[in-house]
């Protein structure tokens, strides 16, 4: 190669590599915000990153990886925007391409602040908030420290990993192939899988309602007072852990599943045609237990 070519393909390179850095940008932005405002995150691909804190602000830092990407926050009347897009004016994504280039968000806002986060293709983790938390993503996991209040997660094919606070809230989480995995709940509690393991500790349980499809379910629970359980599966395998200080009144029916229990009780067969089935009430018989499956095997246990 010629010495002119070589200095020719020499600054081609590094034109080329200057034009793929000025792509990449970590932009830094905040705005104030109200203790106890909403705050609506977008972000098609990559990541959302929420942290909770004790300043009356709300502060972005967004790793871009495209030129066509922009960063908008904006706030008013207590509600602050924040999402990553191609669109000056709007959180719209309007690429000719139908694809969206992935970028980070992390956003820091007041503790209490009432989150509504989505998601395409990205993932999501918040922690150290109070208040009420809407996260929804189609193929991206999300991991959430929840506080007390009417919380919904769902995702399609990403895994959800979730801690409650103990305090009595509602809580409604649904994935499809992933998998869903609560600790510390207590109040309301409303789950969904397709084939992904659903496991859950509830701690005391107003209502509680698990439902798979060829999941397996597996959950400890403490029923409140009047409380209820009604776990549902076609052909996962259900292990089930109950207590309850007022008792409660248990019904396992399995069409062709194995019914095991800890209560020395052998499940009652029709005299005709498949199925099996096991009632009977503990202590003082004050909550309510219903367990079913199709084809999927049920253990039912006290302790």
């Amino acid at each position: 190669m010629s010495t002119t070519a070589s200095r020719i393909t020499t600054l081609t390179l590094s034109l080329a590599l200057a034009a793929g850095s000025a792509h990449a940008a970590t932009v830094r932005r905040q705005i104030a915000a109200t203790a106890r405002g909403e705050v609506h995150i977008t972000n098609v691909a990559g990541s959302i990153v929420i942290r909770g804190w004790d300043k009356p602000t709300v502060s972005v830092t967004a790793e871009l990886t495209s030129g066509r990407q922009r960063l908008l926050l904006r706030g008013s009347n207590g509600r602050t925007r924040v999402c990553v897009t191609d669109d000056a004016e709007s959180c719209s994504w309007r690429s000719s391409s139908g694809r969206a280039h992935p970028a980070r968000l992390e956003v820091h806002v007041p503790r209490d602040s009432e989150i509504d986060a989505s998601g395409v293709s990205a993932g999501i983790s918040s922690r150290g908030i109070a208040g009420v938390q809407h996260l929804h993503t189609v193929s991206g996991a999300i991991a959430a420290q929840l506080g007390s209040g009417d919380d919904v997660v769902k995702s399609v094919s990403g895994t959800i990993s979730l801690q409650g606070s103990g305090q009595d809230g509602t809580l409604r989480a649904a994935t499809i192939s992933g998998d869903l995995r609560a600790t510390n709940v207590a109040g309301e509690f409303d789950a969904r899988t397709i084939n992904g393991r659903l496991t859950a500790q509830i701690s005391p349980a107003r209502i509680a309602r698990l439902h798979t499809t060829s999941g397996p379910i597996s959950l400890d629970a403490r029923l409140a007072r009047g409380g209820t359980l009604d776990t549902e599966t076609i052909s996962g395998h259900q292990t089930i852990k109950v207590a309850a200080a007022a008792g409660y009144s248990y019904a396992v029916k399995s069409f062709s599943g194995h019914i095991e229990n800890c209560f020395g009780l052998q499940a009652k067969h029709p005299k005709y045609g498949p199925g099996s089935r096991l009632d009977g009430t503990r202590g003082a018989g004050e909550g309510r237990v219903r367990v079913k499956s199709l084809s999927g095997g049920i253990s039912l246990c006290d302790h």
